[in-house]
């Protein structure tokens, strides 16, 4: 599990109006580290400044990238991402 060095207090307001805290705990579990390859095309947002970019498949991480589907578009008040499976 990849952790990020990030409080949630220091997310950018992207992040923070998707997930809860309790949230930000399980989707670290996604987080991709600086100069890692992502491993899917998808797009991601980045948790240092909040810029969302769409990576491909193998392409090296600019910045920790959580994947933009694990952002739950609630404010924070759903977390099936976490507990199912598509």
């Amino acid at each position: 599990m990849q952790m990020a060095d990030i409080r949630y207090d220091e997310l950018p307001k992207a992040v923070k109006d998707n997930l809860s805290e309790a949230e930000w705990w399980e989707a670290q579990s996604d987080i991709i580290a600086d100069g890692h390859p992502v491993p899917e095309t998808a797009d991601y947002i980045n948790l240092k400044n909040g810029l969302c970019l769409r990576y491909r498949q193998g392409q090296r991480a600019a910045g920790p990238l959580l994947p933009t589907y694990d952002l739950s578009g609630a404010h924070g008040k759903d977390d099936t991402q976490f507990h199912t499976t598509p």
